[in-house]
């Protein structure tokens, strides 16, 4: 895929073609919404552009694959790839490009999470954060928290 004017570019651009992007970019082609994907996998890559995925191969913390992707005009920023450093240098390079991007960026450590926040990431989905509380929901089913006292 190439970017040829702002009107080609994709709203949202997801960085990460694993599960997560994935689940993404189907949600979004049920919606109608314009998005570019970007993967640095080249076999993905091929695959997708043979069933006709929106996409481009390329590493997401580079901000020339971020350009070509169409960061400059896009709306959202989804930063899902499994590679924490890279993910980091994709939020940082994306604010500097496009100030006013709506960025969500996925870590792996809530010391990570605060670092991309720093970074210009707007939500951050840290995976030790949700396994807590998924962890904490399950047991909670199994050991319920007392019930209170009876007033005597």
């Amino acid at each position: 895929m190439t970017i040829t004017d702002a009107s080609d570019s994709p709203q949202v651009i997801i960085a990460g073609y694993g599960l997560p992007g994935r689940v993404v970019a189907e949600r979004l082609s049920s919606r109608g919404v314009a998005h570019c994907v970007i993967e640095l996998n080249p076999a993905t890559v091929q695959r997708c552009v043979k069933a006709g995925t929106s996409i481009i191969a390329g590493n997401c913390a580079d901000p020339q694959v971020l350009i070509r992707a169409g960061i400059e005009h896009a709306k959202t920023f989804i930063v899902v790839v499994p590679d924490e450093a890279a993910a980091l240098e994709a939020t940082r390079h994306a604010r500097q490009i496009n100030p006013s991007l709506f960025i969500i960026t996925r870590c792996y450590y809530t010391s990570a999470g605060i670092q991309a926040k720093s970074l210009g990431a707007d939500e951050v989905i840290v995976a030790e954060q949700v396994v807590a509380d998924e962890v904490l929901r399950r047991t909670a089913e199994k050991w319920p928290p007392p019930s209170p006292a009876s007033p005597t």
